[in-house]
């Protein structure tokens, strides 16, 4: 995909939940290709700060299960704008961008502070025809499932 292989610096989840698709291939893939990589920090309520790690190991669960650096050791992106892609989470997604999220609305509201390529990956069951979508809800660029890639045209 051209957007993976311009991005410079990569956001991605780091698959820690029984439904989610594994990221922790495209992970190392990243950063052997020289791509800098964060990683999302739930941080107070329904705020996402970015940390920049070097690999898998060390990571730490946080008070959810999910899977980031210890706080100690985080190296901060503090400037949103410098990812330039962006794979997101979700228990769900549809061919038209749409994204069901985990209730928090963490990813619509860093999503609406950036300009940044929004790919979402998903299980072949979990592709429907529609996912039912509020305002607020940020959508995708791109959904990639087992059967392919589908480009959204949401923005």
């Amino acid at each position: 995909m051209e957007e993976f292989a311009a991005a410079g610096l990569i956001h991605t989840y780091v698959s820690s939940k029984e439904k989610e698709v594994d990221t922790h291939g495209l992970i190392r893939i990243s950063l052997e290709q020289g791509k800098r990589v964060a990683v999302p920090v739930v941080e107070g309520k329904g705020q996402l700060r970015h940390a920049e790690i070097e690999g898998l190991e060390g990571l730490v669960r946080d008070a959810w299960g999910l899977l980031e650096p210890p706080a100690d050791h985080a190296v901060w992106v503090e400037e949103v704008e410098e990812i330039d892609l962006v794979v997101v989470p979700g228990l769900a997604f549809d061919r038209q961008g749409g994204r069901l999220g985990f209730g928090g609305g963490y990813y619509d509201r860093f999503l609406g502070s950036t300009s940044a390529f929004r790919v979402g990956l998903v299980y072949d069951c979990l592709l429907l025809d529609e996912v039912p979508m509020e305002a607020h809800d940020a959508r995708i660029d791109v959904v990639i499932s087992g059967m392919g890639l589908y480009r959204t045209g949401a923005r």
